[in-house]
């Protein structure tokens, strides 16, 4: 059974959140027996926890131990405890072990000198050691002292194969209790508590560190319903600039958040504030020090694709959003993993953000993440905010991490409609420029054959003039009536009242295509506003809608929930379908650059926030030419429907949809897509499956070229809904991916989720079209090991049980005779029941049901 998640593995990374985010905002919320060690510097590798420098066993002349530090000379590592610590015991040498007796230790010399230090004053030392020297016995009294040094010195400064061991170390502390140094990991040094701050800015040319200490600096703390929010000011009683912090932890997860503020209280415009970093701390590495990340979606096969790169020393990896949309180029969600730990770094800001992972030295890895440019003066009253950080400690895999992030986006960052957890929606799209009487006889035809579609989609084409009537996409000029929010006449005469009464009536809500943040130049609005736009004003140019003013959003605002009360709109689907980042920085002033960007962005939000408002139970589509605007802010809000623009053809096969779906679900619980070309490609149960996600658009006659067919697969199409709507809550869990997230066509790949709440999960897998295997056996993952479980086949309906144990050892036997192909097998945790003498033993071994597994 995989424990990764279970709360006794949690206490190491939630005791660790609790040190850092106390050290960050000097309360003495502290495990009061906590200790932390630092190595300072060493003369070669990284220390080890438990094992050797050489990572081999711990070993002194012949006695091998099991905890400990392995070091290397010359070491400085620093002791750090919540409380005085009353002695300090060790077992210390040069260690045994076949490297060091064979190079730089013939003939044994005794060479390394090992010391403690308390108070700035030796407390204790020993005499010189070799390789086949006794261990000397460390047990000294440190005087209550908070911080230890333990030095190791080669005495002739030949530091060569110079291996050094502080074997069964531990401290004894004023209350009594003994912590052994072992375990290891990133929980077990303090990298992350040596700053200041998390954060890092410079203000009239100097840099935070040098400023905040002088600044009178006020705090508040309040607490509900599992959420604790601290607030820290620091003010320049100079200048009047006041610094916010406001932090935020969990009870439940291993977590910290926060955003910054900056606020001119002052009389007069502040000197520059620039390179803005919300996000500025260090981290421990080794040698297993790897970054983890996604693609953003860029419109191609390989959107999201997972990717696992090692981060070297002297080496950094950087990335950005790209063009201003948040998820263009890359996903703002990262997980950097040090052996056994790691951190989950997630950024909202729906802008252009910027992040970069240096190594600056062994041991060390800088982390750094915001806004990619600032360099602005702030005026009097005038205040802005930053980019959200998140991190997530995690210890155990680097999934236990992903699980973890997926489990407190779906607590803390999920939209909840009517006060309940967003659940992703079914829906059937279609073109709006399309007539209403069409929409009215799709309607009709879903009504008769009982689909139960939760939402009827109109996408674009359904505003603009009467000229502009189109009734598909690939035809009329309605591309150039963007901006125009006026229903087109010719279309929907009577407005789109009539389809949203149709659509409610057969047991469905209303979802509407928007895009306000772009305009053609030259529709009604640029003329009669030309000041709410930004860009180049030439005919026919695209521009942004800058909802940084206050009186344009307004306007925005008002028009919208009006508009979407008036047609009866319950779903708000809102697409961006350019850069807006040139348009952004073209508007700056030099000694303003980032503010057009910032004003956007809170504008955004605030935009968002009161459409949510607007009406009980409204839900917000993220679109952004398909997935290019996902972050914890977007996501907190929203649900991004349609993650990608690749799903808007058809003459490609659904295997893109797979490696999207594995791909974001590292990161992002909910999301949707599109069946490819679901309406050319009837009775495909391939291409359903390759799009199965926690939301889900199953079009079938979206444009008028495409008339409802009385010899549709209506049974075909039903079951296909049944399973989507059979694995849509288990979305809602873990999950685990069983093959790469690789985007060729040559391979098989497969995922699980699992709803451990529930004792129920899923197995998807495919075999692609140029795969040359048949069969694959699949080993699930965090089932109970003793419990029985009920496997259905989703093709057959044959049902098998078989214990936990077995399926996670042996695995789930998928047998696909062509290519492509898919298998899907729900399972249900059995409730246990004493068996009655003589009866027969269960079903667990019978052979896989289906007869192709």
């Amino acid at each position: 059974m995989d424990n990764s998640l279970d709360p006794k593995t949690l206490k190491p990374s939630q005791a660790f959140t609790r040190e850092w985010v106390a050290a960050v905002t000097g309360t003495k919320d502290v495990d009061p027996r906590g200790v932390f060690v630092r190595c300072l510097r060493q003369g070669w590798g990284q220390l080890r926890y438990d094992r050797s420098i050489v990572n081999e066993p711990l070993k002194l002349a012949d006695k091998v131990y099991e905890t400990g530090l392995g070091t290397h000379a010359d070491s400085d590592i620093r002791i750090r405890a919540n409380q005085p610590i009353r002695a300090f015991r060790a077992w210390v040498g040069l260690d045994n072990n076949g490297q060091a007796r064979a190079y730089g230790n013939q003939g044994a010399p005794e060479r390394l000198t090992f010391s403690v230090e308390a108070k700035g004053r030796e407390v204790w030392r020993s005499p010189l050691l070799g390789v086949n020297s006794q261990p000397a016995r460390v047990d000294v009294k440190v005087g209550g002292a908070t911080e230890l040094l333990l030095k190791v010195r080669e005495v002739k400064g030949d530091i060569g194969y110079a291996h050094a061991d502080w074997a069964e170390a531990e401290v004894e502390l004023a209350d009594g209790s003994k912590v052994r140094l072992t375990g290891g990991g990133a929980f077990s040094n303090e990298l992350l508590t040596d700053s200041i701050v998390p954060f890092s800015f410079q203000y009239g040319g100097r840099a935070a560190a040098e400023l905040l200490a002088d600044w009178k600096k006020t705090r508040t703390r309040k607490s509900a319903a599992g959420v604790t929010t601290q607030e820290l000011t620091w003010r320049d009683s100079e200048t009047g600039l006041e610094c916010v912090l406001e932090m935020q932890t969990f009870a439940k997860f291993p977590a910290a958040e926060w955003v910054m503020r900056f606020r001119n209280t002052g009389k007069k415009d502040t000197p520059l504030l620039e390179n803005i970093r919300p996000l500025d701390i260090e981290w421990v590495a080794d040698e297993q020090t790897l970054l983890r990340r996604s693609v953003g979606s860029p419109c191609t096969p390989a959107d999201f694709q997972y990717r696992v790169e090692p981060l070297t020393s002297g080496n950094t990896i950087a990335m950005a959003a790209g063009g201003g949309r948040s998820s263009n180029a890359w996903l703002p969600f990262f997980n950097l993993q040090t052996g056994k730990a790691g951190v989950m770094v997630g950024i909202g800001w729906s802008g252009q953000w910027a992040a970069e992972f240096a190594r600056p030295a062994p041991n060390q890895v800088q982390i750094r993440a915001g806004q990619e440019l600032t360099k602005l003066t702030l005026h009097p009253g005038e205040d802005i905010r930053t980019p959200r950080i998140l991190l997530i400690f995690w210890n155990g895999e680097p999934l236990a991490g992903h699980n973890l992030l997926r489990r407190f986006i779906l607590k803390h960052h999920t939209p909840r409609p009517k006060g309940k957890p967003l659940q992703g929606p079914l829906t059937v799209a279609h073109w709006g420029g399309m007539k209403t009487a069409e929409h009215l006889a799709r309607i009709e035809a879903y009504r008769k054959q009982k689909l139960g579609y939760e939402y009827y989609w109109i996408d674009a084409g359904w505003y603009g003039p009467a000229s502009s009537y189109s009734p598909d996409e690939f035809t009329g000029d309605w591309a150039i009536h963007v901006g125009n929010w006026s229903i087109n006449p010719a279309a929907h005469p009577d407005g789109l009242r009539p389809i949203s009464d149709a659509a409610k009536a057969a047991g469905m809500k209303f979802l509407l295509w928007f895009e306000p943040e772009r305009a053609v130049n030259g529709t009604p609005l640029t003329v009669e506003h030309p000041e709410w736009f930004l860009g180049d004003k030439r005919p026919g140019a695209h521009l942004c809608f800058n909802l940084g003013l206050p009186g344009a959003r307004k306007w925005l605002t008002g028009y919208i929930t009006k508009f979407m009360k008036d047609q009866g709109v319950l779903l708000y689907r809102q697409d961006f379908n350019f850069d807006p980042l040139p348009y952004w920085r073209a508007a700056d002033a030099p000694d303003r650059q980032g503010m057009t960007e910032i004003r956007h962005i809170e504008g955004l939000y605030a935009y968002w926030d009161a459409i949510l408002k607007s009406q009980p139970g409204m839900v917000i589509d993220n679109c952004a030419s398909g997935g290019r605007r996902i972050d914890l802010e977007t996501i907190s809000r929203s649900i991004p429907l349609w993650r990608s623009d690749w799903q808007c053809g058809w003459i490609n096969d659904g295997t893109p949809g797979q490696t999207h779906t594995m791909g974001l679900s590292y990161w992002v619980p909910l999301s949707g897509t599109g069946v490819l070309a679901a309406c050319r490609r009837a009775g495909d149960t391939y291409n359903f499956r390759s799009s199965l996600s926690a939301a889900i658009q199953f079009a079938i006659f979206p444009y008028e070229s495409f008339p409802i067919d009385p010899e549709y697969p209506w049974a075909w199409h039903k079951r296909m809904m049944a399973d989507y709507r059979r694995a849509r809550p288990l979305f809602h869990g873990d999950y685990y991916p069983l093959t790469d997230n690789a985007a060729g066509n040559d391979a098989w790949a497969a995922f699980q989720m699992h709803r451990p709440d529930l004792g129920e999960g899923m197995l998807l897998a495919f075999r692609r079209k140029d795969s040359p295997f048949v069969s694959a056996d699949f080993r699930l993952r965090a089932l109970d090991p003793a419990a029985t479980y009920e496997l259905t086949d989703a093709d057959t309906g044959r049902k098998r049980r078989a214990k936990g144990r077995n399926l996670a050892e042996k695995g789930v036997h998928v047998e696909l005779e062509k290519a492509p192909e898919s298998g899907l097998v729900f399972y249900r945790a059995r409730a246990r029941r004493l068996r009655r003498p003589g009866a027969s033993r269960s079903a667990g071994s019978s052979p896989a049901p289906g007869g192709r597994r």
